[in-house]
């Protein structure tokens, strides 16, 4: 084989492989769009990546853990929290206060608190990373080494665990 048929033959080559390119791509691009079948009209507007929650991530495995958490000042005693395996927040708990010292206030809110542990679940992956979730902050004066009882009630098992919280000094 001559030189110049090596190379009429890696030509050939190239161009048998961009034709078998092209129609592949050419199968790819004449797909229709899934049918309402395949992707629901609530799934296309609320699941994964739909227009509400487009940047959600569908776990690669299935478990939701409860995440706490607080920083121990007044503006932060305690937090709670789900996740799922990829420590996206999935539904927001009850917190019910059961006893709190009088005199005071005690503010439950939605906001963003970093995991330091859990109340259950399948994974400890997400303690120590930012979570959302209710944060439960107290105003209002205190003796000394008084305690808040909270009740946390996690969807959608409705799984509960009772927390006391004491009240660290201004």
């Amino acid at each position: 084989m001559t030189a110049l048929d090596s190379r009429a033959a890696r030509f050939a080559l190239a161009v048998a492989v961009s034709a078998g390119m092209l129609v592949t791509a050419g199968a790819a691009l004449a797909q229709s769009p899934p049918t309402f079948d395949q992707y629901p009209l609530r799934d296309r507007v609320f699941g994964p990546g739909g227009a509400v929650f487009p940047d959600y991530v569908t776990p690669s495995e299935y478990g939701v853990s409860f995440m706490i958490g607080g920083g121990g000042s007044r503006s932060a005693l305690f937090a709670a929290g789900t996740s799922d395996y990829n420590c996206q927040q999935t539904q927001i708990p009850a917190i019910q206060v059961l006893s709190a010292p009088p005199g005071g206030k005690v503010g439950i809110q939605f906001g963003r608190f970093v995991a330091t542990g859990i109340d259950g679940g399948h994974t400890t992956k997400c303690i120590g990373q930012p979570a959302k979730g209710l944060i439960v902050s107290y105003k209002g004066k205190a003796a000394p080494g008084s305690t808040i009882t909270l009740r946390v009630t996690y969807p959608p098992r409705g799984a509960w665990y009772d927390h006391v919280i004491t009240i660290p000094p201004r």
